[in-house]
């Protein structure tokens, strides 16, 4: 389907924005960009979309600023020519995240030595002195550890 363009000049960057609000939700079109023009504080307001919807959205935002005074200019270009779209309106470009690179990982080697480790600390109950004789459970008061008046001594 063919764009359309609309352009909407109003006086001042506020009602601007509140324009553009109210095209936005009056019908289905694509807000290309809010740019401000030399002198007087005037904003042109940058829709595109399918010719009806940036039409009635252009309607709508006259009406709108000229209700407020603000009104300077506008105008709905139906289906432009081939060059002129791509040249006058240049929509923002979204940043498009960077494509995850997953490296593959390299082989870890465990040593018999690491593999003991784990069985040892299911062996052991009190996580205070790490000693699988101890009676003491994790959670418990550390006066119930076998070794709690010995802390700090070699």
């Amino acid at each position: 389907m063919k764009q359309s363009l609309g352009l909407l000049e109003v006086s001042g960057l506020a009602l601007a924005i509140s324009c553009a609000d109210v095209m936005a939700k009056a019908a289905s079109i694509t807000l290309v960009g809010l740019e401000k023009t030399n002198g007087s504080g005037w904003t042109v307001i940058k829709i595109i979309g399918d010719v009806a919807s940036v039409q009635a959205a252009i309607s709508t935002g006259v009406s709108f600023a000229d209700q407020r005074d603000g009104l300077v200019a506008h105008k709905v270009i139906s289906r432009p020519g081939d060059g002129i779209l791509s040249h006058s309106v240049t929509p923002e470009a979204e940043p498009t995240p960077a494509p995850i690179q997953v490296e593959p990982q390299e082989e870890i080697l465990v040593d018999s030595t690491a593999s003991e480790a784990p069985q040892n600390a299911e062996l052991i109950s009190c996580n205070l002195c790490l000693d699988p004789a101890c009676t003491r459970q994790k959670g418990e008061p550390r006066s119930l550890c076998l070794h709690s008046g010995k802390r700090g001594k070699a």
